[in-house]
């Protein structure tokens, strides 16, 4: 087997149980009886009846979120230094992502299981800043119970994609732009993506369905960014300190890590100071890539 498939394999393996973590996540939150947005993750600990206890403090940069098994009960300890940022609801959408976080390690039958077996609890860093597989998972699960299928499908699916749009559903499920983007493009039927850029080298990226319909899979991830027009937005600030907003294009083969494809994206620059990332938006036309299927 060539390394191309095992990488294949294992991608997609991975894949799977991501995908596996965020349904948990929409199951749980259907269970709760959202009929609309926003999920209020407090409801979901209301439910289970004081077998979560939960706490929040500024816990500074100890961590986002923690939880522990102090039988008979759950221990979920959220930081609340994030709601010094400006917000509209309670609480920051970091703080909320946060808990649906730690709920995933709760619901999550091998994460419980671990914890109740005497496993360690340890901080999370939440929001797609882990690379730990059950970092990931809780990720997921967190994004499933926020922003579930059944409440955000029909609208990422309305019309081809717009971070217009993207900035109200974030208004409306009262989160942050970053968990919108991952989830607003994990549910898209049309071709768009998204990456994540710390210093000049890509963290994380997701394509969209539309993308993977022609075998645009996976954003290189660890690689210095290669688009001449996201290159000089970074060099204008490198720091990610300021908010700032910008746009360009390229090819996605930029992105991606089939050189072969040869399809022209446009690029949406967002400057995230809180976590000190470059958010980049893909989108394309579903022309273009459909005139391209051959490739």
């Amino acid at each position: 087997m060539t390394k191309q498939k095992t990488m294949m394999i294992e991608f997609r393996f991975e894949q799977a149980k991501l995908r596996k973590a965020t349904e948990l996540g929409e199951q749980i939150a259907k269970e709760a009886g959202f009929l609309k947005p926003p999920v209020d993750p407090f409801v979901v600990i209301r439910n289970e009846q004081g077998r979560i206890k939960h706490f929040g403090d500024n816990f500074g940069s100890d961590f986002d979120g923690r939880l522990e098994f102090q039988r008979p009960s759950f221990l979920l300890f959220y930081n609340t230094k994030y709601d010094e940022w400006s917000h509209a609801g309670k609480h920051h959408p970091k703080v909320s992502f946060t808990i649906g976080h730690e709920l995933g390690h709760y619901f999550q039958e091998h994460h419980r299981s671990y914890l109740m077996g005497g496993g360690g609890a340890h901080g999370s860093l939440t929001e797609f800043q882990s690379n730990r597989m059950v970092e990931r998972e809780a990720d997921s699960f967190s994004s499933g119970l926020l922003m579930p299928k059944f409440l955000l499908g029909k609208i990422v699916n309305r019309a081809a994609p717009t971070l217009d749009a993207v900035k109200q559903a974030r208004d409306m499920f009262q989160v942050s732009l970053t968990s919108m983007l991952v989830r607003w493009v994990q549910l898209c039927d049309f071709p768009c993506a998204v990456a994540s850029i710390r210093g000049e080298k890509v963290g994380w990226g997701y394509c969209s369905t539309g993308f993977k319909n022609v075998g645009i899979y996976q954003i290189i991830r660890g690689t210095r960014v290669s688009s001449r027009n996201a290159k000089e937005f970074i060099s204008q600030d490198s720091s990610f300190t300021n908010f700032r907003e910008g746009s360009g294009y390229s090819d996605i083969s930029r992105w991606v890590g089939n050189a072969n494809q040869k399809c022209v994206v446009t690029e949406q620059y967002l400057v995230v100071p809180s976590t000190q990332q470059m958010l980049v938006f893909l989108t394309a036309e579903e022309e273009d890539i459909a005139n391209d299927r051959d490739w």
